[in-house]
């Protein structure tokens, strides 16, 4: 008398095994499901993990083994997974996989308020009707830049080495001297960074791109800006970390679009960190150079 002995085809804690997938393609969406159909052979060899984007869009536990998974894409495009288990078949629609949108780890804010859970330090700083601005407190003088103090750093570090934040200023049409700052790339000490400031003056207004190394600060580049008697406009700083390469782009109401970039050296990228920050420097409170928003992305 014949015995025997079971076997399972998946041993506890391995993946289940996948279908004979024809040089890495399932069922082609014919509805092969017949007698003798090629696609119910299984390979023990081709695990079902492969197919992420299939087994993650199922969120099912289905009857004892599953004998097979098999795509069916009807005469009206749409699309539907055939789920073969020891107890029968089973049609379901896969849901969509979200796709990944944005991350916290670069800043966004519309400033309708000031949260000192994101930002910090916010001691200089104030909303007013949707508009981030200096309350009063802060330290004010002469300057092409916003002295490190006196930046707003996001609360996380970004999870990306090459990324921009970008900025949505106002300033005045004045002889105080205004700056609105953006820096990435800074480092959990505070000392390091890079920083694209734009500043007004009378009838100067300027973009600087600069290096921080250790609190020690060198300009990288530099350009006039038009559209002075506005002074307002978007100002984005970039940083490729593929090149060394930061950049400094303003889009200025009234004027031309303005880019300038400079170079590090491998030394000087391993400084860097992954925080970044804005900020404000007035000469005068006789101004109020304001911040609209904040936002960033990958590059």
């Amino acid at each position: 008398m014949t015995k025997w002995s079971e076997f399972p085809l998946r041993p506890q804690g391995q993946p289940w095994p996948g279908l004979n997938t024809k040089g890495g393609r399932l069922d082609p969406g014919q509805g092969q499901l017949e007698d003798g159909s090629f696609n119910a052979i299984i390979n023990e060899s081709d695990i079902l993990q492969k197919w992420k984007g299939l087994i993650r869009g199922l969120d099912e536990r289905f009857s004892g083994v599953v004998c097979g998974l098999f795509r069916y894409t009807d005469d009206c495009g749409r699309e539907f997974i055939i789920v073969a288990d020891q107890d029968g078949i089973k049609v379901r629609v896969p849901f969509d996989i979200p796709e990944f949108l944005g991350s916290d780890s670069i800043p966004f804010d519309d400033f309708q308020s000031l949260d000192p859970n994101r930002w910090s330090p916010i001691t200089v700083y104030e909303v007013f009707i949707g508009s981030l601005r200096l309350n009063g407190l802060d330290s004010q003088g002469i300057s092409t830049y916003v002295p490190a103090p006196q930046l707003m750093q996001w609360f996380k570090e970004s999870v990306l080495t090459s990324y921009y934040v970008e900025i949505n200023y106002r300033m005045e049409a004045s002889d105080d001297r205004q700056v609105v700052s953006v820096v990435t790339k800074r480092n959990s000490l505070g000392t390091t960074y890079l920083e694209a400031a734009v500043f007004v003056d009378g009838s100067t207004y300027q973009l600087n791109l600069f290096h921080v190394i250790g609190g020690t600060r060198s300009t990288l580049a530099t350009s006039e800006l038009g559209g002075a008697t506005l002074a307002d406009g978007f100002l984005r700083l970039s940083y490729d970390a593929g090149s060394f390469t930061a950049t400094a782009m303003v889009i200025p109401s009234g004027g031309s679009q303005v880019s300038i970039s400079g170079t590090l050296t491998e030394f000087q990228d391993a400084g860097l960190g992954q925080f970044s920050a804005i900020g404000i420097r007035r000469e005068t409170a006789d101004v109020a150079p304001e911040i609209e928003s904040v936002s960033g992305g990958q590059l």
